[in-house]
């Protein structure tokens, strides 16, 4: 492994000093009293390649292949060309000057909260900055309320670890991308989706189905990027404040800045505090216990850029996450003495003492520190029907990840701590303005220390768990590329990777088709395999807060290693209702189908919860149909219905299978957002409303027959938004209906018992909900 690593990092020192050899012209432009002029344009001419000159009026401009006259021009001074020859390095201007008046202008622009982006070779949705500030967006989790493609709900009622699906499966299977760098990755998968403040992020693009192999072999069901507040914003400071009616506060800060003078050096610092005042319990339908956890969470992050004339540009960063939660009955402490009391007196009913009281402590430590360098390579390819031109690139880029995690449920006693390092190094060549290439290898070397001690004394047992282990994984990748912009696209992928834990050698195959069949009909398909190493506690951490006993075989006799095939399309159609163009309408379909999954069955008996290996058919086939549509100036109407059939083969104690429906994945889901926007944004109405198809919940007996399902059930959301010079001031109300899930908690009169679950939640755990914020931008 260490041989692998010196030898990507030689390679790329080393192709990076070969590749920079005469591909630039320096020079300066001035006038014809040789003073510099600032900010003049030059560019090869019959393209629009070019740059500007800095302040002291030189420039740096990378050569285009086959163009050799380069032209200076500046507002006021008449155009100068010279023709330079593969042995120039140099080029000096003398500008003469000439009058010019100017006219201003001014421009309104209104960008769409949520859409299906037209453009790219997957089906995308985009969730804009403006669809972040459709509701208080308190964390990623909370983005996806007016999301088509994901569900978003919680792992269980005692922990309140947000969760979402895509495709009828869980996030899990889903990869999260920070401005293409995979993140969420093992231990902390369940808690990731809340420590990423939705007012940190300019942007989220969502794409279903396979992604591109560069990106790795794990996003099976689709994947989403995140994209954080640049250092190069214009917004100097950003504020965001918000309170609600349960007392709970939340800020938002940020700044980007230049560091040096000539702004090649920028940062952006972004901080997030938020917490529970335990003021009001919440025990909205009076089990005793709370509805969600008290939390409290600290955020802290900073993001450099180093941008150079020449093209290249290195990124580094860093991330801190601190947070705990207390859950379990209102009055529950997280002191020595009450977590004393359950292992003393869980038996309370035989000793004719009082129930202890039930609770939940979760702390988290995450820090991540990332270093990302990329430069241009060789002249670049222009394309003059395009007019635009693009040129190939090195980068390379290496992330680390700790995680830390000390939490019990109940007697159920868990640790974790994961220490992480991903290197890859890409290299991305144009043949032509239309074909290209990306090649690449990768290492992931993942550390788990992690143990489990599961006591269920009312069961007799007491099952202690050790999983600790090293997971080294190195891999290379190719991908070509043909595209034709605005006509047809086709891109395939194939990646190999050895992982040396499960001492396996795996193959990746994926394909993209973008077919523009008419300027307004677009037709996609893909099609590939995706692999996922399971972390079996971590992405099931609901089972840790039921009172079953936990069968799980050791790491050598389970087969953590999920294989899934996804393959799908979507038609997408752009036609005018009121104007031309004011309307689309997209329907897409895809299927996953699992040769190897990792199954936590509930249902084997009424007792025990196991997890086992299983190469039985499982399948989701998932339908879905997006409408949106602009009828005037600031008015936009969004409407989706998805429909889910989702299957898995579960073992049953007699020896047999069964086929069953995948529990708690919701049948269907419709939901249609309305915007209104006044002119220049000064107010903004925003409502949403929800209709939530049944979910089948597991049967608790071990009796399939004694299965059920939730109820179809409906979501309300509303929030007024009203810009005041800087400030922007914005109330809201979600849950408007008040509609909750009554029963999160089974057998919660006694949370010591087998029967204790919290895992089966469909629904909402907390009812209508009021809150209040501002927002505030200094440019």
């Amino acid at each position: 492994m260490k041989r692998f690593v010196y030898f990507a990092l030689s390679a790329f020192f080393i192709a990076a000093g070969g590749t920079l050899r005469a591909q630039d012209i320096r020079g300066a432009v001035r006038d014809a009293d040789d003073r510099p002029l600032a900010g003049a344009s030059v560019y090869w001419a019959g393209t629009t390649v070019g740059a500007s000159t800095d302040a002291e009026g030189t420039f740096l401009l990378h050569r285009v292949k086959g163009y050799d006259r380069l032209v200076a021009s500046y507002l006021g001074y008449v155009n100068d060309t010279l023709r330079i020859d593969e042995a120039v390095q140099r080029a000096d201007f003398a500008l003469r000057a000439e009058g010019v008046e100017l006219e201003g202008v001014v421009v309104e622009g209104n960008l769409s909260g949520n859409f299906v982006k037209r453009d790219g070779i997957v089906k995308g949705e985009m969730i804009s900055f403006a669809g972040l500030c459709k509701m208080a967006c308190c964390n990623l989790a909370e983005s996806f309320e007016n999301s088509a493609s994901v569900t978003v709900g919680y792992s269980d009622a005692i922990s309140g670890a947000r969760q979402i699906k895509m495709l009828g499966l869980a996030g899990t299977y889903t990869q999260i991308l920070d401005e293409n760098r995979p993140i969420m990755r093992g231990l902390s998968a369940p808690y990731g989706l809340s420590y990423t403040p939705g007012m940190w992020l300019n942007s989220i693009q969502v794409s279903k189905g396979v992604a591109s192999v560069t990106a790795g072999h794990e996003a099976i069901t689709g994947q989403i990027n995140l994209e954080h507040r640049k250092p190069t914003d214009s917004e100097r400071l950003f504020v965001n404040l918000y309170l609600d009616d349960e007392l709970r506060p939340e800020a938002n800060v940020s700044t980007a800045f230049p560091v040096s003078r000539d702004k090649k050096l920028s940062s952006v610092v972004l901080l997030h505090g938020s917490g529970d005042t335990d003021v009001r319990k919440m025990d909205h339908n009076h089990d005793g216990f709370r509805d969600l956890p008290r939390s409290a969470q600290f955020n802290v992050a900073n993001k450099w850029l180093y941008a150079a004339d020449n093209g290249t540009q290195v990124r580094w960063g860093w991330k801190f996450v601190q947070e705990s939660r207390l859950g379990g009955m209102l009055d529950y402490r997280n002191t020595d003495a009450m977590r004393e009391a359950m292992f003393r007196d869980w038996d309370w009913q035989a000793e004719g003492t009082r129930m202890p009281l039930y609770g939940s402590h979760i702390r988290n430590r995450n820090a991540n520190g990332y270093f990302k360098v990329g430069m241009p390579v060789g002249p670049s390819v222009y394309d003059e029907a395009e007019q635009d031109e693009m040129r190939s690139n090195l980068a390379f880029v290496a992330d680390f990840d700790h995680f830390d995690e000390e939490a019990y449920f109940g007697l159920n006693d868990y640790s974790g701590n994961q220490n992480s390092l991903a290197l890859n190094l890409m290299y991305n060549h144009y043949f032509t303005y239309r074909s290209s290439l990306n090649v690449g290898v990768q290492a992931h070397l993942d550390y788990y220390r992690e143990t489990l001690g599961n006591d269920t004394p009312w069961l007799g047992s007491d099952r202690a768990y050790d999983f600790g282990r090293d997971e080294e994984e190195v891999g290379a990748y190719a991908e070509y590329t043909y595209a034709v912009r605005d006509k047809f696209s086709v891109v395939a992928g194939l990646r190999g990777d050895y992982n040396a834990f499960y001492d396996r050698f795996f193959l990746t195959p994926r394909g993209h088709v973008k077919w523009n069949v008419t300027p307004s009909t677009t037709l996609r398909a893909s099609a590939g395999l995706g692999y996922r190493s399971t972390n079996v506690i971590t992405d099931n951490i609901g089972m840790l807060a039921t009172g079953r006993e936990l069968v799980i075989p050791a790491l050598g006799d389970l087969d953590r290693l999920e294989k899934a095939l996804t393959l799908g399309g979507s038609l997408t159609q752009t036609f005018g209702l009121v104007n031309p163009g004011d309307a689309t309408l997209s329907f897409d379909y895809f299927r996953t189908q699992f040769c190897n999954s990792v199954v936590v069955d509930q249902e084997y008996d009424a007792q025990t919860i196991r997890v086992y290996d299983s190469d039985g058919r499982s399948f989701t086939d998932t339908y879905q149909i997006d409408f949106s549509w602009t009828p005037v100036e600031r008015l936009d109407i969004f409407a989706t219905f998805r429909y889910t059939d989702s299957r898995m083969t579960i073992d049953r104690p007699d020896g047999t299978t069964a086929r069953v429906e995948r529990p708690l994945v919701s049948e269907y889901k419709t939901l249609l957002n309305i915007q209104y926007a006044t002119k220049f944004r000064r107010w903004v109405f925003d409502a949403t409303a929800q209709l939530n198809g049944p979910a089948r919940i597991p049967t608790q007996t071990g009796d399939l027959a004694d299965s059920r399902y939730s109820p179809r059930y409906p979501m309300f959301y509303a929030q007024v938004s009203r810009k005041v010079g800087k400030f922007d001031i914005y109330v809201g109300c979600e849950n408007i209906a008040d509609y909750r899930q009554e029963d999160p908690i089974l057998n919660a009169a006694n949370p010591y018992d087998y029967k204790f679950n919290s895992m089966n939640v469909w629904g909402p755990l907390m009812g209508r909900k009021f809150y209040a914020g501002l927002r505030f931008n200094l440019y």
